[in-house]
């Protein structure tokens, strides 16, 4: 009793697996330019809920984002729906916009620890490993 319901178990598991092909739209969206467009994607997806200084929320930029790369949504949708059908390319595609949002966030890190005075000029830019201490602790 216990086999039949493993292997019936087993061909129903077998059977929910997606076996469809989706064809390469005639207007897909090179992988290059993909990723530029997915890392910026997931940038401005990562500010959406952060206020500005006039403690208003930041508006829809993925218009925007459309408009700077010349696409629409339509595209947009079946260009990622052909790259999410062939899943290893879309993960290495990710590891890269991965790679350059975690450079970007570097940059922005050193960038930001740098101080200034009032007429913009650098005073000093503090130890990046010494950062990283509590400051209760010194």
């Amino acid at each position: 009793m216990n086999k039949i319901f493993f292997i019936v178990i087993f061909i129903v598991f077998l059977s929910c697996e997606s076996r469809t092909k989706y064809e390469k739209p005639k207007d897909l969206i090179p992988k290059d330019q993909m990723i530029d467009l997915l890392t910026d994607m997931h940038i401005i997806n990562g500010v959406t809920g952060i206020k500005n200084k006039d403690g208003l929320k930041a508006n829809n930029y993925i218009s925007l984002l459309y408009e700077k790369y010349q696409i629409d949504s339509t595209r947009f949708a079946s260009s990622n729906l052909y790259y999410t059908s062939k899943i290893s390319e879309y993960e290495k595609m990710f590891k890269e916009v991965k790679k350059r949002i975690e450079g970007q966030r570097t940059l922005f890190e050193e960038d930001s620890l740098m101080l200034m005075d009032p007429q913009g000029k650098e005073l000093r830019r503090p130890d990046i490993k010494k950062r990283n201490k509590d400051a209760i602790l010194k």
